[in-house]
């Protein structure tokens, strides 16, 4: 989730089956083959996906394209190609496509129902008009012998084709490899890697491709490795960024990140695209923003330069605006997850977060326990009932799904008396999700043992984690996980409501703790387990490090139950 969003939750953390009587949309798949297009063409007529009905009630799916180039057609109900006892819809992708540049173009396909469960439902579509091998690499890498960066691209379906690296200076620090071989049904992945094998200086290479079914991918790519002792610019692949019609301008921060040596430092931004996207640079970050106001519906490109004195100064940033109608609120179908893991299923009691666009009308959290049902004049129904708020925006809402919640669970958003799509969500007594520092491996794990000075997490010292208080594990410490969805707790905490102290709610079956990712461990039963205190939905665990346990800057961390459920996995220090 966005890191500001993230922080706005956990900041507040701190201090009946459905009936299944609607028809429910299921789609085939989410994603299409990537479409190769010869310039000047519209490129192939046998491109589709099936939509079906897995509930009772009839289905009636309209289909449209995110892009004027992108036109689906509904066809008439037929067998569905994987199950024949079942019926679906066709829905075939027609390309527009001969005006197009050459170059990489990404759209969606959406599928609609509005008396459906889980509609709408979106299939990304990509499509690479006059070939997708690009027409130069270039690496930057800090001056340390081992340092690595790669870059992969796709080449269609079809003869196996072959990739050929050689280097002209600084030895052999370019390789490539392939997947996909031997297959005339899959699209073929390339990976081009460069690795620092000498000093700092520019050092020249090539890849060559051969053999592709698409003639324009079959060409000799200039490579260099740039190493250097500067800051190297580490900048997002594409900026996704939701606006409404006539609605308030998006900013965004352009998560700019050093790959290199020394302090990064951005001095500038500019946009290009349109009067619609404008950047900034404060304190010493780049944002951007996107004012949907004189914009029709659709989607909008645009670009950010990002100036620096890094060495491969400056970096642009492509920026994707989406422009949608003023609407009731719309959530992503798979698009309600269990805060702390981004997984479902979701267990009863969890920390819950909600994805969508136009949710709420404005951002707010909630400064009071018992949690609200109500902020910003937004609700979460989950099976018609009001559930406990934590946090609102447009595009996300974090809210505590209550413990009653059967397996299959319906929940929609209202917006000032607005009713949103309904979605089903997988749930269970049981779905637990430990928390991670956003954009690290890192779990939230305080070492206990080591927190003379305020709070110390079990983190190395890394600059992704400056200015945080670290104290790395260390054999016989005691650390606390923080988490979600650990299940039923004894005494009960009713939903929305905070945890006592006197006595504690424990998990009524106790995990036991991995500190390996394999079966082997080594393991530890943990001193506690179960809602932290004063908190609503917040669960803690304290565990002692094991004895000789390896020192590893990375050592994985997970929490396993008997019954064979897992959470997922997140790294903590350890030193001697």
């Amino acid at each position: 989730m966005p890191f500001r969003h993230w922080v706005a939750g956990f900041t507040v953390l701190l201090c009946s089956a459905a009936a299944w009587a609607a028809p429910t949309l299921r789609l085939s798949g989410s994603d299409l083959r990537p479409v190769w297009i010869q310039q000047g063409t519209n490129g192939p007529a046998n491109v589709s996906f099936e939509a079906y009905n897995i509930a009772d009630g009839a289905l009636n799916p309209q289909a449209r394209g995110s892009h004027s180039w992108l036109t689906p057609q509904m066809d008439a109900a037929r067998p569905c190609s994987f199950d024949a006892s079942k019926t679906c819809r066709p829905v075939r992708v027609l390309f527009n496509a001969t005006s197009l540049a050459a170059g990489t173009y990404n759209g969606l396909v959406t599928v609609s129902d509005g008396n459906a469960l889980d509609a709408p439902q979106s299939v990304k579509v990509t499509v690479y008009v006059n070939g997708n091998t690009p027409a130069r690499l270039d690496f930057y890498l800090p001056a340390n012998p081992g340092a690595t960066d790669e870059v992969s691209f796709q080449t269609p379906a079809g003869p196996s084709p072959s990739l050929r690296a050689a280097t002209q200076t600084g030895g052999n620090w370019l390789a490539v490899s392939s997947s996909g071989m031997g297959s005339f049904q899959y699209v073929y992945t390339h990976k081009v890697q460069a690795t620092v094998r000498t000093g700092a200086g520019d050092y020249n290479g090539s890849v060559t491709v051969a053999n592709s079914s698409f003639a324009p991918d079959n060409k000799t790519i200039p490579v260099v490795l740039h190493v250097t002792g500067q800051p190297i610019a580490r900048s997002p692949a594409l900026v996704r960024v939701r606006g409404v019609q006539g609605g308030a301008a998006v900013e965004v921060p352009l998560g700019i990140g050093n790959g290199g040596s020394g302090a990064l430092a951005v001095s500038g931004a500019t946009a290009s695209g349109g009067a619609w996207l404008t950047a900034s640079v404060a304190s010493g970050a780049a944002r951007l923003r996107a004012d949907p106001a004189s914009l029709a519906p659709g989607f909008y490109g645009g670009s950010v330069s990002v100036s620096s004195n890094a060495a491969n100064n400056p970096v642009a940033v492509p920026v994707e605006f989406e422009v949608q109608a003023a609407s009731a609120p719309i959530t992503d179908f798979g698009g309600v997850v269990d805060a702390a893991s981004f997984d479902s299923p979701v267990g009863g009691g969890a920390l819950v977060s909600l994805f969508g666009s136009q949710l709420a009308p404005e951002v707010a959290v909630a400064g009071s326990i018992p949690l609200p049902t109500t902020l910003a004049n937004t609700s979460v129904l989950v099976n018609n009932v009001a559930a406990p708020l934590i946090f609102v925006s447009p595009g996300q809402i974090n809210f505590q799904m209550p413990f009653e919640a059967s397996r299959v669970t319906e929940v929609r958003v209202e917006r000032q008396g607005q009713r949103g799509n309904t979605i089903s969500v997988a749930t269970a007594s049981r779905g637990p999700g430990l928390y991670g520092f956003p954009g690290t491996p890192y779990g939230i794990v305080i070492n206990a043992s080591r927190s003379e000075a305020g709070l110390a997490f079990a983190w190395p010292d890394i600059p992704a984690l400056a200015g945080v208080n670290k104290a790395p594990a260390r054999s016989g410490d005691v650390l606390v996980l923080y988490g979600s969805g650990f299940g039923p707790v004894n005494p009960a905490a009713p939903t929305g409501t905070a945890a006592g102290t006197d006595p504690l709610s424990s998990v009524t079956t106790m995990p036991r703790v991995s500190f390996g990712r394999n079966f082997f461990g080594p393991f530890a039963d943990p001193l506690f387990v179960g809602l932290t205190p004063g908190f609503v939905g917040l669960f803690q665990v304290n565990v002692q490090v094991p004895r000789n346990l390896p020192a590893n800057p990375r050592t994985p961390l997970k929490l396993d139950w008997p019954d064979g459920t897992a959470s997922n996995i997140v790294e903590i220090a350890v030193e001697r």
